[in-house]
């Protein structure tokens, strides 16, 4: 059995994905929570697991893997699961998740970064969220009348979506406009193993 231990923390979007897909997965894991205020991803030895100084890295039997939506692709293509049952549907899980890093998450993250973290300005704010709103109607569109974006079964396209629309309510977007959204949030929240997005990863003690 492979051995996994994940480096992250609570408040990463990213990382949060890796966490569900794990606990989806059936997959035991360590958590290393990473400091990210105190500079802990920049040390040396944080380095040499991801050069580019961010979480997660999930490393499984001593290889680092970084980058939340190929880490989600490599566990898919491990584990057999969350993965397209053909190269089609393969195809089109990669284009989900790479849209979904190019519009949704920026959208979203940087509404929510800007609100709650950097005191954003209010123009600011209004682009970002204005990318979360369009990514959303997007998926709302692709998901009508489908209980899945790919396929007759959920993928690591769903889990990325599922998690960044889970913190749509921290970029103050309201999702009452996007009710297939909505039906499928409720079908993703209710798959074995799936935690709410807020509480899957363990905070540090006070």
């Amino acid at each position: 059995m492979s051995s996994y231990t994940l480096y992250g923390t609570f408040l990463s979007m990213p990382c949060v994905k890796i966490g569900l897909m794990l606990d989806l997965c059936g997959l035991a894991y360590d958590y290393k929570h990473v400091n990210l205020r105190a500079g802990e991803s920049k040390t040396p030895d944080f380095l040499k697991l991801n050069k580019w100084g961010q979480v997660p890295v999930l490393v499984a039997d001593g290889v680092p893997m970084t980058q939340s939506g190929a880490t989600l692709l490599d566990l898919a293509a491990k584990t057999g699961k969350f993965d397209g049952t053909t190269p089609a549907e393969k195809q089109q899980i990669r284009e989900w998740l790479f849209w979904e890093a190019d519009l949704m998450y920026p959208g979203i993250a940087s509404t929510r970064a800007q609100r709650l973290f950097y005191n954003g300005a209010p123009d600011v704010i209004a682009f970002f969220k204005g990318r979360g709103e369009r990514a959303l109607g997007m998926l709302n569109e692709a998901l009508t009348g489908k209980e899945y974006l790919v396929g007759a079964q959920p993928s690591v396209a769903d889990i990325a979506c599922f998690v960044t629309a889970a913190y749509a309510g921290d970029a103050e977007i309201s999702l009452d406009a996007y009710p297939a959204i909505q039906s499928w949030m409720t079908r993703m929240a209710a798959l074995p193993g799936m935690k709410t997005p807020q509480d899957a990863l363990p905070r540090p003690a006070a």
